[in-house]
């Protein structure tokens, strides 16, 4: 069961955060009802990126990790383990935040003008 937990939880995260990052994009161009969804996605990854809380998600992936004997995620959670130093460097971390939350208000205006 812990072996399918980890993974289980790396996808829905990565579903989670894609989702925060093109869905008022999603919402503006093809299912405008998605625009709720959206809002409550990125208020979460909001409140995530600004307190860095712990996120349940993240909890779930480091108990189905420990039990089978991996190393937890980084202590900043997935973002950092997954994305910061692979995808970007870590010293970018801040300015790709403030980009996303740039590409998110520019779709949420642009749903609103549409």
């Amino acid at each position: 069961m812990h072996r399918i937990i980890a993974p289980f939880a790396v996808v829905i995260h990565l579903v989670f955060v894609g989702f925060t990052v093109i869905g008022g994009f999603l919402a503006w161009l093809v299912v405008p009802w998605l625009v709720v969804p959206h809002v409550a996605a990125a208020a979460w990854g909001g409140r995530m990126a600004v307190s860095r809380a712990a996120c349940p998600l993240s909890r779930l992936e480091n108990w189905g990790r420990s039990r089978t004997g991996r190393p937890e995620l980084h202590e900043r959670g997935f973002v950092a383990h997954y994305f910061e130093g692979t995808v970007y460097p870590h010293r970018w971390s801040r300015r790709i935040e403030l980009v996303i939350g740039g590409l998110i208000a520019g779709s949420w205006l642009g749903f609103a003008l549409r």
